[in-house]
């Protein structure tokens, strides 16, 4: 059988997750759930159906297609409950409005090559590439290695951004035909770590050193939320530990409310509703530390 990942969506055109112009390629699954992911739909390893409401009719069609009888009709209203679902995307064939989008499909490595072959003329350009992001790209390790080592055989530059939340043989295996690694480092308490962490903050610490130790160009990324790591201390440490690592350029990423309402058409709660949205101009005092340190810094990433 081949080799298949589990992947929830593929974007092109992409100019932030590495250098040049990049097709993003999202993996499913990861063991973290930060509370201001802005991808809520990557997060568990299977299927996720989100429904939005803005573009829903009332047609109804697929209130008689779910096999499960988890849609129905309350005040006028089409709705879905998402602890019947079972994510078999059947109302979402049915859907004629685009209301409705299922998360997650088996695709095997080279239907993924298709994918990323079909801007190859941009990354050549642009000295861009592809990216793997999620999700946790290295918890499909095997997947994303073949897919790497076919594209480092056609001169296509890799990367992958990771949470450092896995297994030290997945990451080394996943990461190997990577030329840059966007590795997020969201704090150093363990205990706030544990809070939506399966894994440990000592594992993922780890991983950076084993990373370097086999040459790979790491760039550190901290998204910066307000009440939680949006201090000089945090990123005090965060400075140690690239100059502990050699490693030359870390990113500020200040919090954001773009993936917000991806929350309600999964029928989550978002913790964070009410947070305000950072401006760059409140982590300039962040990115001075981090460049007064000889560090490259990059607001935005």
């Amino acid at each position: 059988m081949a080799l298949q990942g589990k992947i929830y969506n593929i974007e092109r055109y992409h100019i932030h997750d590495g250098d040049g112009i990049r097709t993003n390629i999202f993996m499913k699954g990861c063991g973290l759930s930060c509370p201001w992911c802005c991808n809520p739909e990557s997060q568990s390893f299977g299927n996720d159906l989100a429904v939005s409401m803005h573009k829903c009719v009332g047609c109804g069609r697929c209130i008689s297609a779910c096999p499960v009888h988890a849609i129905s009709i309350q005040d006028g209203n089409i709705v879905t409950d998402h602890k019947k679902c079972t994510s078999c995307g059947v109302c979402v064939k049915r859907c004629f409005h685009d209301a409705r989008t299922l998360f997650g499909q088996d695709m095997t490595v080279k239907e993924v090559m298709e994918e990323i072959r079909r801007d190859q003329a941009y990354y050549v350009r642009s000295g861009g590439g592809v990216t793997f992001s999620g999700g946790e790209p290295s918890l499909q390790a095997d997947f994303v290695n073949e897919c790497m080592r076919l594209c480092k055989l056609e001169f296509i530059n890799t990367a992958m951004e990771t949470c450092g939340g896995a297994p030290s043989d997945k990451m080394l295996k996943a990461a190997e035909y990577a030329d840059t690694i966007l590795y997020d480092i969201k704090t150093f308490d363990d205990d706030k770590f544990q809070k939506f962490s399966s894994f440990s903050l000592r594992q993922v610490l780890d991983n950076v050193k084993l990373l370097r130790e086999r040459g790979k160009y790491i760039i550190l990324r901290c998204p910066i939320i307000p009440s939680f790591n949006k201090t000089p201390e945090h990123i005090d440490r965060v400075i140690d530990l690239a100059l502990e690592n050699g490693i030359h350029r870390i990113d500020v990423l200040p919090f954001h409310q773009l993936g917000s309402y991806k929350y309600k058409a999964l029928g989550k709660s978002y913790e964070l509703s009410e947070l305000p949205t950072l401006e760059k101009s409140s982590v300039a005092e962040l990115a001075w530390r981090i460049e007064n340190a000889s560090l490259t810094c990059v607001v935005g990433g």
